[in-house]
């Protein structure tokens, strides 16, 4: 009996190192990235919708595309799985725009699906026709 609580107590123990590998590292989004694919309430996103790079710091995304460019603060909340996010703009033609969404990093893959106005907050990283959702797919620039 002692051996099999020992064995559950190893189980439990790399059970919880596993769950820690696994936490979101909000630092590892920190970097340049450009948009590879997005939808926009089912619709696919195409050209100009995509040119512009995207770089984010701890606090911010800088979107800059042709002559624009956004600032969005934002504030994640990893205790969610998929991480929430909220976002606000600050400058640039977003300003005042606040968006609830997810977030997921995967390697050199960011992805992001939030609500447009009138919109909730996603739960899933898709963009089904009338979601009221948009999802964008970013690759990290090297």
């Amino acid at each position: 009996m002692k051996l099999f609580s020992t064995l559950c107590a190893l189980v439990a123990v790399a059970g919880l190192a596993a769950a820690e590998e696994k936490k979101f590292d909000a630092s590892k989004m920190e970097g340049k990235w450009k948009m590879v694919s997005g939808t926009k309430s089912g619709d696919k996103l195409e050209g100009k919708s995509l040119e512009g790079e995207v770089t984010v710091d701890k606090e911010k995304f800088t979107i800059k595309g042709g002559d624009m460019t956004h600032v969005m603060a934002f504030k994640l909340d990893t205790s969610k799985s998929p991480v929430q996010i909220d976002m606000e703009g600050k400058e640039g033609p977003s300003q005042g725009f606040k968006a609830e969404g997810i977030i997921q990093l995967d390697g050199d893959k960011l992805t992001l699906a939030y609500a447009l106005p009138e919109g909730k907050r996603p739960e899933k990283f898709e963009s089904a026709k009338d979601s009221k959702t948009m999802l964008i797919v970013m690759e990290r620039v090297k």
